[in-house]
C-alpha cells in the first residue's frame, strides 16, 4: 500500500482543492492510502466532503506566519507523524501547502517529497520568491501542469528544466451523449445562454466578461449569461453588472453541485481569465461539447486550439471577447462543429484516467529510485461519471 500525504494551504472551494478531491476519488484504493493535510487550523467546508470520500483531514494548525516558531514546531511534529506511520509520498499543492510539504517530507526523511505548481504566480517578495526556490530545491520533482506554468518556475523560480514534470490537468469524462441539457423557466426567456464557471477572483478578470456582454446586449437579443462560482469579488462583480445595465441579463448563481448539468445548457462557455494555469472549468466544459471562448492566459491556449474546438482571444480585451462569443452565438452549425472537437481533445488528452495514470507513474519511479519497491499498477479503477466535483 503507498500511503500519500497531500499537503494543500486549505480545504476551502477552489481549482487546486477540486482537483485533488477528484484525484483521490481516482486512486485506486487497494493500491494507494491518500490523506490530506491543511496548512490552516480550520481547514474550511471541503475537509467533510474528503472525509466522506474515506480520505483522513488533518491538519498543521498554522496560525502565524511561515517562519514563526510556532510554525516550524508543527514542521516537526507533522515530520515526526510522517515517519512514525511511514508515509511514503508527501505532495505539497498551493504556495503553503509547497513550502510545509518540502520542510516535513525532508525533515520526516520521507522516501518521495514532491511540490506542485498549478499556475502563473510570480512572486514579487524576495522571501517568497526565496521560499519556492527552496521548496523547489527540497523536493524530489516539481509537478506543472501546463507548458506555461514550467516557464515561469523555470525562469522565476529559477528551478532547473531536470527538476520539473509537466503533468496535464484530467477531468473525469461524461458518457457519450449522456443526459441531455436540463431546460428551466427562466424569466430572462429562451435567448442565447452563455455561461461562465469559476471563483470570482482578479485572476479570472469577469470585469473584462461584463464589459463584453454590456456590449452584446443589444447585438444578441435574448443574451443569457449565468456566472456560476462564488469569492471575494462577488459584491463588486454584481455592482459593475448593475451599472453597466445588466440586471435582466447577467445571473450570479453563487457555487453549485449541479454544476455538470448547468454546463450541458451553454450555448458558449466563456473563460476570461487574466492569468491560469490549467483551468478544469474549460476542461469540463468541453468534455461535455460546449464550445469555448477563451483568453490565451497560461494553459488555457494548450487547450482550446483557436479556430478548432474554440476561440482564442487576448487576456484584457473586451471587444475582442465579445466579437469572439458573437461569431458562435451567430453560427449554430460551426459552435456545434467546435463542440464535436472540444469533446474530442477532451477525451484524447486530458482525461482523469490519464492523468492519474502519469501520478502513479511518477510515485511509483520516485519510489524505485529511493529504493522503495512498489509493484507497478495493473489498471486504474472504474471512474464514475459526473460526480459533484464542485461541491
Amino acid at each position: 500500500m503507498i500511503r500519500v500525504a497531500y499537503v494543500i494551504d486549505h480545504l476551502r472551494v477552489g481549482g487546486a482543492q477540486r482537483h485533488l478531491l477528484e484525484v483521490v476519488r481516482g486512486l485506486d484504493r487497494d493500491r494507494y492510502a491518500p490523506e490530506m493535510w491543511s496548512a490552516a487550523a480550520e481547514p474550511g467546508d471541503l475537509a467533510a466532503v474528503f472525509e466522506r470520500e474515506g480520505v483522513p483531514v488533518r491538519t498543521f494548525g498554522i496560525s502565524g506566519t511561515m517562519l514563526s516558531p510556532r510554525t516550524l514546531g508543527a514542521v516537526r511534529r507533522v515530520a515526526r507523524d510522517l515517519a512514525a506511520r511511514d508515509v511514503h509520498v508527501v505532495h505539497g499543492y498551493l504556495f503553503e501547502g509547497n513550502f510545509l510539504a518540502s520542510l516535513a517530507g525532508r525533515l520526516g526523511r520521507r522516501p518521495v517529497t514532491l511540490v506542485s505548481k498549478r499556475s502563473l504566480d510570480r512572486y514579487d517578495r524576495i522571501d517568497r520568491r526565496l521560499a519556492a526556490w527552496a521548496s523547489n530545491q527540497l523536493a524530489n520533482r516539481v509537478t506543472v501542469n501546463a507548458s506555461a506554468v514550467w516557464d515561469v518556475v523555470r525562469q522565476h523560480e529559477w528551478c532547473a528544466p531536470g527538476r520539473m514534470v509537466l503533468i496535464p490537468n484530467g477531468v473525469a469524462l461524461p458518457a457519450p451523449g449522456d443526459a441531455p441539457a436540463r431546460r428551466e423557466d427562466d424569466p430572462r426567456g429562451d435567448g442565447p445562454l452563455v455561461g461562465m464557471v469559476g471563483r470570482l477572483s482578479w485572476k479570472k478578470g469577469y470585469e473584462f466578461a461584463l464589459d463584453a456582454f454590456a456590449l452584446l446586449r443589444e447585438r444578441i437579443p435574448g443574451l443569457r449569461v449565468d456566472v456560476v462560482g462564488d469569492g471575494e469579488l462577488r459584491a463588486d462583480l454584481e455592482a459593475r453588472a448593475r451599472s453597466l445595465g445588466l440586471e435582466g441579463t447577467v445571473r450570479f448563481l453563487g457555487q453549485r453541485r449541479d454544476v455538470p448539468e448547468l454546463m450541458r445548457g451553454f450555448d458558449c462557455f466563456v473563460l476570461s481569465s487574466v492569468i491560469e494555469g490549467m483551468p478544469n472549468a474549460l476542461l469540463e466544459a468541453m468534455a461535455l461539447g460546449r464550445p469555448a471562448v477563451t483568453t490565451s492566459a497560461g494553459g488555457s491556449a494548450e487547450v482550446v486550439v483557436d479556430g478548432e474546438c474554440g476561440l482564442v482571444v487576448p487576456p484584457g480585451d473586451a471587444p475582442a471577447l465579445a466579437r469572439a462569443v458573437e461569431q458562435i452565438l451567430a453560427d449554430p452549425v460551426r459552435a456545434r462543429a467546435f463542440g464535436a472537437r472540444a469533446e474530442r481533445r477532451v477525451r484524447e488528452s486530458f482525461s482523469l484516467e490519464a492523468m492519474l495514470r502519469s501520478f502513479d507513474e511518477l510515485y511509483t519511479s520516485e519510489l524505485s529510485r529511493a529504493g522503495v519497491a512498489v509493484a507497478p499498477a495493473t489498471s486504474l479503477p472504474s471512474l464514475d461519471r459526473d460526480r459533484a466535483s464542485h461541491a
